[in-house]
């Protein structure tokens, strides 16, 4: 038992001095094709992937993935748009309930830049696929959407929407400094 001991620790500092020589080598990791072609125009563009032992499964856990990160960034400049764009009309009340108008505010843009946003992006194409069957007997697949317009043509898709929501209702909610708008809207796609 004692030599089985010397030899376990014997083992062990051998370990601790000849380092793993797997973990020095330095290897570059792959870009897909299919995330290359997403990356050249990200403000239109999207990638997602996905790995299951169904191949179709693979693909749907890539393109919702895919859809996501795409609706993600489109929401968060019309958000960003309308923070800093958009003139609220809504009149508040300057007692108690105000911090509850001011909340309710913020909400209603968050519902209505969500909806916007799934209402825009409902028809994304798939553009780029790329499958692999992995040794673990897995599928892994990359897909790429991409919103068929130009980034011109998604705003004013979003401004026209903006104003349909804001005649539905019968209100004047929004005023949208247009200039001012379109800027903060691209900037905030192209991060």
């Amino acid at each position: 038992m004692k030599k089985f001991f010397t030899l376990l620790a014997l083992v062990c500092a051998a370990m601790v001095i000849v380092p793993n020589a797997n973990a020095q080598k330095k290897q570059k990791v792959k870009v897909d094709k299919v995330v290359k072609y997403a990356q050249k125009d990200p403000q239109r563009r999207a990638w997602g992937e996905g790995a299951h032992f169904n191949e179709s499964t693979a693909r749907n856990i890539a393109e919702m993935q895919a859809r996501a990160a795409l609706s993600a960034r489109v929401e968060s400049a019309v958000y960003q748009m309308m923070e800093e764009a958009v003139i609220d009309k809504t009149q508040y009340v300057s007692n108690g309930s105000t911090a509850a108008a001011l909340d309710e505010s913020t909400t209603d843009r968050k519902t209505t830049t969500s909806a916007i946003t799934s209402q825009v992006l409902r028809n994304t194409p798939v553009v780029k696929t790329s499958i692999y069957y992995q040794d673990n007997k897995q599928y892994k697949v990359y897909v790429c959407i991409e919103y068929q317009g130009s980034v011109d043509e998604l705003y004013n898709h979003f401004t026209r929407a903006l104003e349909s929501q804001r005649t539905s209702t019968g209100e004047p909610k929004y005023e949208i400094r247009q200039e001012e708008a379109r800027k903060v809207f691209t900037a905030t796609l192209q991060k």
